[in-house]
């Protein structure tokens, strides 16, 4: 009787990828409505890049989010490489589910011994993303004459990142002013540079590399 050999293939989930890739997708329908309705006036076409673009950017956000999860559980993995003490607070890290994305990364990295360049463009629009799909998730309704939220800080600063609709430019309101395609791309493209910068610092591979391009 021969004997039987076995083995057991272990697969670990990851969704970092998945969620950029919905992003993407979203983002491709918005420019789609947009050059399609470049010359349109204002109509039902405009609840479409109501649906496109918020999924674009919330998504966007929650790759990067996925991604210092997927970081922080190689490094479980590899747990051998880090000392005891580093090896507990990164479980803790594991643990948080407080959806603060980039206080994650910034004690991540401080765990691993890196400083992360918290003053690079790169950072600060990381930042306006997780501000962003915040802003989107809990959303709460506001008069037009509510300028500290349709003229505040965090308005004016994506207004210097993105297009705005040209039918909101005279008289902007929040969220719907940013329903462009610009602001998914925006979203996508800010998720992309971050990642990259983060993985040069930990001297490891950008896990959100490679998942395509815009026009």
């Amino acid at each position: 009787m021969k004997d039987k050999m076995s083995a057991k293939l272990s697969l670990k989930s990851g969704f970092a990828g998945n969620h950029l890739r919905v992003a993407m997708k979203n983002a491709l329908s918005a420019c789609e409505v947009d050059e399609a309705n470049k010359n349109s006036e204002f109509g039902p076409w405009f609840d479409d890049l109501m649906m496109h673009v918020p999924v674009a950017v919330v998504m966007s956000a929650a790759a990067l989010e996925a991604n210092v999860n997927e970081i922080i559980g190689r490094c479980i993995d590899n747990s051998s490489a880090f000392s005891e003490s580093q090896v507990a607070l990164i479980r803790d890290l594991k643990k948080d589910k407080s959806g603060s994305i980039m206080p994650k990364y910034r004690q991540l990295a401080l765990l691993l011994g890196k400083i992360p360049d918290t003053g690079s463009a790169a950072w600060a629009n990381a930042v306006l993303l997780a501000q962003a799909r915040n802003r989107f998730i809990h959303f709460s309704p506001a008069w037009d004459h509510e300028t500290d939220i349709h003229d505040g800080e965090f308005v004016n600063q994506l207004k210097a990142r993105v297009q705005v609709s040209r039918f909101y430019a005279n008289s902007f309101m929040f969220p719907y002013g940013f329903m462009t395609y610009s602001f998914a791309k925006w979203a996508i493209e800010v998720a992309l540079a971050f990642s990259q910068e983060y993985s040069a610092l930990l001297g490891i591979k950008d896990g959100l590399a490679g998942w395509g391009t815009l026009p």
